[in-house]
């Protein structure tokens, strides 16, 4: 399997299990760090640009969490970054899911600067 097949099947796990990125109760969770490590893993192992590519997957959140790897984890260039948080504040506008809406909301609230 490899390490884009394994972050996105970690997503999955985590979106049924419900864990998400912005989810302080979670940070603790061995699915979340799992999570974080594959990520990180593929980013030293590819690149930040090849993993951005991960912005092209809308279900389990994983264009939401490549975004929050990407800025918390991965050093993005200027450009790279604030599509980041426009990925982000779309997540925080979504009426479709008002827990993870609200936890985007906060997160956004306490990394604006």
């Amino acid at each position: 399997m490899t390490l884009g097949e394994k972050y996105i099947l970690q997503c999955r796990q985590n979106t049924l299990d419900g864990i998400t990125p912005s989810n302080p109760g979670k940070y603790k969770m061995k699915e979340y760090k799992d999570l974080i490590s594959i990520g990180k893993s593929y980013i030293d192992e590819k690149s930040l640009t090849e993993f951005a590519d991960f912005f092209q997957g809308d279900q389990y959140f994983i264009e939401l969490w490549t975004a929050h790897i990407i800025i918390e984890y991965g050093k993005p260039d200027i450009k790279l970054k604030e599509q980041c948080i426009e990925i982000i504040k779309k997540y925080s506008n979504n009426p479709l899911d008002i827990k993870v809406s609200k936890e985007e909301k906060e997160w956004l609230k306490k990394h604006s600067s």
